[in-house]
């Protein structure tokens, strides 16, 4: 998806259920890992919305557009003066209207699956160097070795 693109579904988002138009960039940024999205604000003035680049490069549109819109609604409520702050009632019941997640739960991205050899659990990790060296560590389950399984790509649609 492109700027362009997210800027057309966030006015299209702003206009119907605020009366408003997105007056600051949307800005891609390669270095959010954890965090989806972002606000950023000065003081008393919207900056721009982040979005990951990981989430561009993974995401499903249904995830890139629900952190998109979580993002705007912080945006819309700091414009018209209401509580904006992830975690305060207005601010979780207008996601809820909305039919927005709130503070993201399901990964988006990549990750590298291994198996214990001691018991064969599970265990995956966004961890480069495990999966360049194995060998170098253990599972935390029996301290067994690592057995590497493959990659995985998480696109935001089911709860991992």
């Amino acid at each position: 998806m492109t700027i362009e693109e997210l800027t057309q579904f966030a006015n299209e988002f702003l206009r119907k259920h605020y009366d408003m138009a997105l007056d600051i960039p949307i800005i891609i940024n390669r270095r959010l890992r954890s965090t989806m999205g972002a606000f950023i604000r000065d003081e008393d003035s919207p900056h721009s919305i982040e979005i990951s680049g990981n989430i561009l490069k993974y995401g499903a549109k249904s995830a890139i557009l629900d952190v998109l819109y979580h993002e705007l609604i912080h945006y819309a409520l700091f414009i018209r003066g209401e509580p904006f702050r992830d975690g305060q009632v207005h601010f979780e019941a207008e996601l809820r209207r909305y039919g927005v997640s709130s503070t993201s739960s399901n990964f988006i991205g990549r990750k590298c699956e291994f198996t214990c050899d001691g018991c064969g659990d599970s265990i995956d990790t966004t961890t480069q160097a495990i999966a360049k060296n194995p060998k170098a560590y253990k599972s935390r389950c029996c301290h067994a070795e690592l057995i590497y399984v493959g990659e995985r790509i998480y696109d935001g649609t089911e709860v991992v």
